[in-house]
């Protein structure tokens, strides 16, 4: 199965992209989120998501900025600290979306995930969240 050229994996969160690597997927990795970096390489595939808060802030401007969406952000979306960019999902059409439903600002929420792939007519993938 690990060498199924059918699979278009699209991992959003960095240990998920881990994970799959180490069972063998590596060659059915076709995206990544913008924190993935490991194993080497793996920066190369296109990122999939985009942070709404600037990442290489300190500590302090971080929560103040995420303070300021959390209060700002329409309430349906609250939570939602990073984007899933649609257009560069719907270029990659994956079989298989990694996620997680644990701490919405910590990655993309899958609210956010679900509805990026809504706006995507011809993707159907299936969303694996750990």
């Amino acid at each position: 199965m690990a060498n199924n050229p059918e699979l278009r994996i699209l991992s959003l969160l960095a240990s998920a992209t881990e994970i799959v690597c180490a069972l063998g997927f590596r060659d059915q990795l076709v995206g990544r989120s913008h924190e993935c970096d490991y194993p080497k390489g793996i920066e190369k595939l296109p990122s999939t998501t985009v942070p709404k808060i600037d990442v290489g802030a300190s500590s302090r401007e971080i929560d103040d900025q995420i303070k300021s969406v959390l209060r700002d952000a329409d309430p349906i979306d609250a939570l939602g600290v990073y984007g899933v960019r649609v257009d560069v999902l719907r270029d990659l059409n994956p079989t298989h979306i990694v996620t997680q439903t644990q701490c919405e600002v910590c990655a993309v929420s899958l609210r956010d995930v679900e509805a990026a792939v809504s706006k995507v007519a011809d993707v159907e993938p299936k969303i694996v969240s750990l």
